[in-house]
């Protein structure tokens, strides 16, 4: 499933919207936020309001974010459905998600459309949003049964081998910030090497199915798989985590050829 395609993507919306964005350090992924509600919302005979959310934590919970909250008030009074890109606009948790949901979806106060993901109603938001949650957790153990087995091996053999051929001697602080560096690509390289592992099967599926990678690209995208750089920082917003692209997807195939 691709993020950008909706089952109800082009067709006019008739009816009155109030679209909100919530605007991060990057400025394109503004644009692309703006760009993809525009295309959802496809002309019609309709009244569209923009709420743009500036300077404001994705920490910051939902309901002390002055523009959502004057953006979830027009929808009250005007009975105008909120259009949002990513549910991630709204909430990063899991519990601030179903607090909104249980709050302002459920109880039938406003209407939602979330563009980039076609099957969230109000019972698969939730349980996105708590599977995502789940998700953190698993990274942040499998990150630290990794960084536990490469300390055993350097202890038991005196270093740990990456697949790349890159060796680890020590893990921790180095007063040699020139050794520190090169240990702890090391370190990054193990770990990219275990996720090929992981993703080995997924990777391989695609391939045959003739996409290429970028197609394979938007694909992770879609499905939310983290990359590398979002493993490392498990408690990272969601929405301002990094995306996968044709070259990360073509490292990941060729370390596992080698």
């Amino acid at each position: 499933m691709l993020t950008e395609t909706r089952r109800d993507h082009g067709a006019h919306k008739d009816g009155s919207f109030a679209c909100y964005v919530r605007v991060s350090t990057d400025k394109q992924d503004v644009v692309n936020q703006e760009h993809a509600i525009k295309a959802y919302l496809n002309g019609g005979d309709q009244e569209v309001t923009w709420f743009r959310e500036e300077g404001v934590s994705s920490g910051t919970p939902w309901d002390q974010r002055q523009v959502l909250q004057d953006c979830i008030s027009h929808c009250r009074k005007t009975g105008s459905t909120m259009v949002v890109y990513s549910i991630s606009r709204i909430a990063r948790s899991m519990w601030q998600t179903l607090r909104f949901l249980e709050n302002e979806i459920s109880s039938g106060k406003i209407k939602l459309v979330v563009v980039d993901d076609p099957t969230l109603d109000e019972m698969t938001i939730g349980f996105k949003a708590m599977f995502a949650q789940h998700e953190r957790k698993q990274i942040q153990m499998r990150t630290k049964a990794a960084l536990t087995r490469i300390k055993e091996e350097i202890e038991e053999k005196g270093s740990y081998t990456a697949r790349s051929g890159r060796v680890i001697t020590k893990l921790g602080v180095h007063e040699n910030l020139d050794k520190a560096g090169k240990i702890g690509n090391a370190v990054q390289a193990a770990k990219a090497d275990e996720r090929a592992g992981e993703l080995a099967t997924m990777l391989t599926n695609l391939r045959t199915q003739g996409l290429s990678y970028r197609e394979i690209a938007n694909q992770l995208n879609g499905m939310g798989v983290p990359t590398t750089k979002n493993r490392r920082n498990p408690d990272q917003s969601v929405d301002d985590r990094s995306e996968w692209h044709a070259s990360t997807v073509r490292n990941y195939v060729k370390r596992l050829e080698q």
